[in-house]
C-alpha cells in the first residue's frame, strides 16, 4: 500500500480512539454473522449491544439511546429499513448504518430519504467498513462535541442570567429584595399588606459623610428591619429606593400599626455607628391594608402624610378619614409633648359684677400652646386626651397652674371640673391637696361641667361638701340646656348658676329665651343662689340681663380669654 493510501485510509488505532465512548446497537437475524461481526465491532467500540431482529432492535433503541445503530436490512417481522424509520420518528437525529447483500435501488432511495449515514454490502470488507465507521463516528463525535459546547454555552448563559437576575432582584448594598422583585411579588398574594419605611434626613448624612458611610448606615437600617420583622408571619423586605424600605406581610393594618409604632420607638433608641461615632436616626412609616388595594402610590400617600402630621399613617380610600386619622395622630403627639413640656396652660376670661361693673372673677379655660405658638382649643384635644388616657394629667396641670397664678390676688378664680375629674380618685386627692395650700380657698369656685353625666348624687354631694368645708364655692355650668338641671339644684348645695350661653346670645330678640332666663333668675333668687350670664356680646344683651337681676356677666363684651398677666391680681373697673 502506498503512502497516499495509508494517509487516506484510517488506521485501526484511530478508529479505536474515536470509538471508545461510542455506544453501538447491532441488529442481525443470522446468528453466525451476528457473532462474527460483533467481535469485529468490539475491537473499536467497547460498548456494543445486539438484537436478533427489527422488533427487538426497535425496543432496545427506544429503551436506551445509542450513538450508532448498525442493522441488516433483510430480517423477519420488521426489516432494518422499517426499524430505522420507526426509530427516527422518536429520535430524528439517530445515526444509522444499513447492511445488505444486494444493491436494491428502491431501498437505497428510501434510506437516503431517511438520512441513513452509510451503506455496507455483504460480504463485508474490513478496510471499507473501517473507513465508513471512521467517517460516521467522526461525525457522531463532532456532533457530541457541538452538543457539549452548546450545553456549556447554555450553562454559561444561564449563569449570566442568574447573575443578572440576582442584580435585578437582590440589592447589592443591603441584601434585601429590590423594587424589581417587589413589583413581581406585590400582585402574587392578595392577602399581603404593605408597609413603607423611610429613614429621615438620610440625604444630609450621605452628603456630609459620603457614600461609603451612607451605605454603612443603610446596611445597619436593613439589619434593624430584619431583626424587627423576624417574628412576623412570612415577611418579605425590600429596598425600593435610596432610603425607602418596604415590607409585604399577611397582617391587617391594626396589628401593623402597633408593630410600626414599636418599630419607630426601637429605631429611635438604636445606635447607628458613623465614622467611629454613634448617632440616632428616626423614621416614618406608611401602611396600606391588603383590603385597600396595596400599591406604592397609596403607601407613598400615607408616608407623606406621616411625615407631615405623625409617625405612622394607615392609608384609607376615604380622604376625609385620612385627614381625620392624621389629625388625631398629630394631636396625640402634641398632647404627649405638651404634657412633657408643660404646654397646657389656663387662659382667663373676666367675669364682672353687674352692680359695680368691676372685674371680680376669672374663669380658667384650658389651652394647648404648640411650639410654633399656635393655640389649640380644648374642643380639639380633650376628646383625644380622653381616648389616650391623658385627660386627667391635663386637668391636673390646668388646676395647678390656675391656683398658682391666683395665689396672690384679690380676684376669684373659677375652675372647670367634669364628672370624670370628680370620679377620678387621684384627681380628687390632687384637688384637695392644692386647696389646702391655697391662701384663701373662699376665692376658689369650681364649675361642674357635663351635668347630664351625673349618676350618683351621693358621690357628688360628698365631694362638694368637702370643697365647701374648705370655703370653696360651687357653680353649675350651662344651666338651662339640660332636662334635669332643676334636679341638680334641688340635690346639690350650689352657690352659682351659670346660665347657658345659647339662652343669652339672642336674648334681646328671642321672647322664649327671655322667659326662661327670667324664670331661672327668679328661681335662683328664691333659693339664694347667684346667677352668671355667659356669652354677653353687646350692650343690648348686657342691659337686658341686668334688668332681669342677673348678678354677674361673662362674654366678649368684657374680654376674651387671654394668658395670665399681673393685672389680674386686682379687682378692676371696666
Amino acid at each position: 500500500m502506498s503512502t497516499n493510501a495509508r494517509t487516506l485510509t484510517p488506521s485501526f488505532n484511530e478508529l479505536s480512539t474515536l470509538g471508545k465512548n461510542i455506544t453501538v446497537l447491532y441488529v442481525e437475524d443470522n446468528e453466525m454473522i451476528r457473532e462474527e461481526f460483533t467481535l469485529f465491532l468490539k475491537r473499536f467500540f467497547p460498548n456494543v449491544d445486539t438484537a436478533t431482529d427489527g422488533e427487538e432492535g426497535l425496543k432496545a433503541a427506544l429503551k436506551q439511546h445509542y450513538d450508532l445503530i448498525i442493522s441488516d436490512i433483510q430480517m423477519p417481522r420488521l426489516n432494518g429499513l422499517e426499524m430505522i424509520e420507526e426509530i427516527k420518528k422518536y429520535i430524528p437525529n439517530q445515526a444509522a448504518l444499513l447492511i445488505s447483500a444486494h444493491q436494491e435501488v428502491s431501498m437505497l432511495h428510501r434510506s437516503v430519504e431517511l438520512g441513513i449515514d452509510g451503506y455496507l454490502f455483504k460480504p463485508i470488507q474490513p478496510q471499507q467498513t473501517i473507513k465508513l465507521l471512521h467517517k460516521v463516528v467522526s461525525h457522531i463525535q463532532h456532533e457530541k462535541e457541538n452538543t457539549q459546547y452548546k450545553l456549556h454555552l447554555e450553562e454559561l448563559v444561564k449563569s449570566k442570567n442568574n447573575e443578572l437576575l440576582q442584580m435585578y432582584t437582590i440589592d447589592r448594598i443591603t441584601g434585601l429584595f429590590t423594587i424589581g422583585q417587589f413589583e413581581n411579588d406585590i400582585s402574587a398574594d392578595s392577602n399581603n399588606s404593605l408597609v413603607l419605611f423611610k429613614i429621615n434626613d438620610f440625604k444630609s448624612l450621605n452628603d456630609f459623610y459620603g457614600y461609603e458611610i451612607g451605605n454603612s448606615i443603610l446596611v445597619q437600617c436593613a439589619d434593624f428591619l430584619k431583626d424587627m420583622t423576624s417574628s412576623l408571619p412570612n415577611p418579605k423586605l425590600y429596598r425600593i429606593s435610596g432610603t425607602h424600605f418596604a415590607m409585604l406581610v399577611p397582617m391587617d393594618s391594626y396589628d401593623l400599626e402597633r408593630f410600626a409604632r414599636l418599630c419607630i420607638h426601637m429605631f429611635e433608641e438604636r445606635e447607628i455607628q458613623v465614622d467611629n461615632e454613634h448617632m440616632y436616626l428616626d423614621m416614618t412609616i406608611g401602611i396600606v391594608d391588603h383590603k385597600d388595594g396595596i400599591s406604592l402610590s397609596n403607601a407613598d400617600k400615607a408616608l407623606r402624610e406621616a411625615q407631615r402630621s405623625g409617625k405612622v399613617i394607615v392609608y384609607t380610600h376615604d380622604e376625609d378619614k385620612v385627614l381625620l386619622h392624621s389629625a388625631k395622630l398629630k394631636c396625640k403627639e402634641d398632647i404627649k409633648r405638651g404634657l412633657k413640656e408643660g404646654r397646657f396652660c389656663p387662659y382667663y376670661q373676666p367675669i364682672i359684677d353687674n352692680s359695680t361693673r368691676k372685674i371680680i372673677k376669672y374663669e380658667a379655660l384650658a389651652r394647648l400652646i404648640l411650639p410654633d405658638g399656635e393655640v389649640v382649643s380644648p374642643a380639639v384635644f380633650l376628646p383625644i386626651a380622653k381616648d389616650t388616657k391623658t385627660y386627667h394629667k391635663i386637668s391636673q396641670m390646668i388646676i395647678d397652674k390656675a391656683m398658682k397664678d391666683f395665689e396672690d390676688s384679690e380676684c376669684t378664680i373659677s375652675i372647670n371640673l367634669s364628672i370624670e375629674d370628680i370620679k377620678h380618685l387621684p384627681t380628687r386627692h390632687f384637688i384637695f391637696k392644692r386647696i389646702e395650700s391655697f391662701p384663701q380657698p373662699e376665692r376658689l369656685v369650681f364649675e361642674l361641667l357635663e351635668s347630664e353625666g351625673i349618676d350618683s348624687y351621693d358621690e357628688l354631694g360628698d365631694f362638694f361638701a368637702r370643697l365647701k368645708s374648705y370655703g370653696c364655692k360651687i357653680a353649675i355650668d350651662d344651666f338651662g340646656s339640660g332636662y334635669s338641671n332643676f334636679e341638680h339644684l334641688a340635690k346639690l348645695n350650689i352657690d352659682y348658676i351659670k346660665i347657658d350661653g345659647s339662652l343669652i346670645v339672642d336674648i334681646d330678640n328671642a321672647f322664649l329665651s327671655q322667659t326662661i332666663v327670667e324664670m331661672v333668675t327668679a328661681f335662683a333668687e328664691k333659693i339664694n343662689v347667684k346667677t352668671v350670664a355667659e356669652f354677653v356680646g353687646n350692650k343690648s344683651i348686657e342691659s337686658m340681663i341686668v334688668s332681669m337681676g342677673v348678678h354677674e356677666s361673662q362674654g366678649y363684651l368684657f374680654g376674651a380669654a387671654v394668658p395670665y398677666n399681673p393685672s389680674m391680681r386686682f379687682i378692676q373697673s371696666l
